[in-house]
């Protein structure tokens, strides 16, 4: 889904130079356009020279966060239209014991950059923000001293001269993040003083976590929507999206009451957001179609998932090798033995875990494919893959029929035993 951009706003050229240190590396440019789904939209992408050099360019239409993605991993970032930066990328020391996801994040330095201060002025005022946390921490928490929220305005004014709004708006609501912490009263005041009669700011970071710790839980009035609609419709759609993965029996109704709130917002941003969360929705529903791939087996053969799409599929992604790896593959082994030639089991592991992973495979004589992950790391992002072991029930027509599906020491067979009746 693509954010759909007021026509007012133009976009304009950004240019993001720089360096890492990895050769060859896939370099994307994502801009965070939806941050209640975290939706994210391609700006730009290129790899990485023998060097770690890099060239970026793309479009935006006004200030937004971003993120800059070396292969699976990313750090931080903000794009300003018609601006240029020049970067500097350090991944931390590759370490095989650890899987994609648990590996410490890379750091960012920006050498130079033409916004205008705005990305210095973003993160000076988050360290002073910090600074003061860690060092007044007792006064603010334990003693309730508020005076030490007008000292951080105070010190962010006098360092800084913020002449930019969206920084403007996002040291607003990191002060009222530390302010809700102070008042000690579940966020009334703070809803109070920064939500209600606000316009809803959808780009600004700061605004949309605090936005997500306040109305999780929150009991909408009807005097409160009546002030604030698109506030209301906002808070609506996060505790419906809320409500979609809690409670499978209410989905239907989810579904049927964000299509109704798109339907009467009169706001193009409250609809997009609608879409988004309908689409998420939609991804991994049963029947939606599972990503293709084609990998390289042990046995030297290229692989697609859509080779079986006449069976029923167990996806296994796998990467380091523990004893609760060790267990699960005891049991899926069982399984396999139990159900023979109804269900396909497919292995996939990382290329750093290959070897131990083939050496398994050969000792305990698992006869089902285990395919390399090679250099395809975005099929983890297509699986939406955060932890591993992960598993997959794929129907015939290679359609979704459990995403993530549970584990083997879980309730898999059950839930597989249902699938192959239907």
């Amino acid at each position: 889904m693509v954010l759909l951009l007021p026509m007012t706003l133009m976009a304009q050229n950004v240019i993001v130079t720089g360096r890492v240190n990895r050769a060859d590396a896939l370099i994307r440019l994502m801009l965070c356009d939806d941050l209640l789904n975290m939706h994210e939209t391609l700006v730009a992408e290129t790899t990485s020279d023998n060097q770690g050099f890099f060239i970026l360019e793309g479009e935006v239409s006004q200030t937004m966060p971003a993120s800059l993605y070396v292969g699976l991993e990313s750090v931080d970032f903000l794009l300003v239209p018609n601006a240029s930066y020049d970067l500097r990328i350090t991944m931390p020391d590759d370490d095989p014991s650890l899987s994609y996801f648990e590996r410490p994040q890379p750091s960012l330095h920006v050498m130079t950059a033409s916004d205008k201060g705005v990305y210095r002025q973003m993160v000076i005022s988050q360290e002073i923000v910090d600074d003061y946390v860690m060092t007044y921490f007792n006064e603010l928490f334990h003693r309730r001293q508020y005076r030490y929220l007008d000292s951080i305005r105070a010190t962010i004014d006098r360092e800084l001269h913020v002449t930019d709004e969206y920084v403007r708006q996002c040291n607003t609501y990191r002060i009222a993040a530390v302010q809700m912490a102070v008042n000690a009263d579940g966020g009334k005041k703070v809803i109070q003083e920064y939500y209600d009669g606000k316009p809803v700011l959808y780009r600004c970071q700061p605004y949309m976590d605090l936005f997500k710790d306040l109305f999780k839980n929150y009991e909408l009035t009807d005097e409160f929507a009546r002030r604030n609609p698109e506030l209301t419709d906002m808070v609506n759609i996060y505790q419906l999206r809320g409500l979609f993965y809690e409670d499978y029996q209410s989905r239907k109704w989810v579904r049927g009451q964000l299509q109704s709130i798109s339907k009467h917002s009169k706001s193009s941003e409250i609809k997009t957001v609608v879409a988004n969360t309908l689409a998420r929705f939609d991804r991994f529903a049963q029947g939606a179609d599972a990503p293709d791939f084609e990998l390289q087996s042990t046995d030297g053969k290229m692989v697609k998932l859509s080779d079986y799409k006449d069976k029923m599929i167990l996806l296994q992604f796998v990467d380091v090798s523990s004893r609760t790896v060790d267990h699960q593959f005891e049991t899926l082994s069982d399984l396999h033995r139990q159900w023979q030639d109804s269900v396909q089991l497919v292995t996939v592991t990382t290329k750093d875990q290959l070897t131990i992973h083939r050496k398994r495979f050969e000792e305990h004589h698992y006869d089902w494919p285990l395919l390399n992950l090679g250099n395809d790391i975005l099929l983890l992002e297509r699986y939406e893959v955060r932890t591993f072991p992960e598993y997959f029930v794929i129907l015939p027509g290679t359609k979704i029929g459990l995403a993530p599906a549970p584990n083997p020491d879980r309730s898999l067979r059950e839930n597989v035993t249902k699938l192959l009746k239907k």
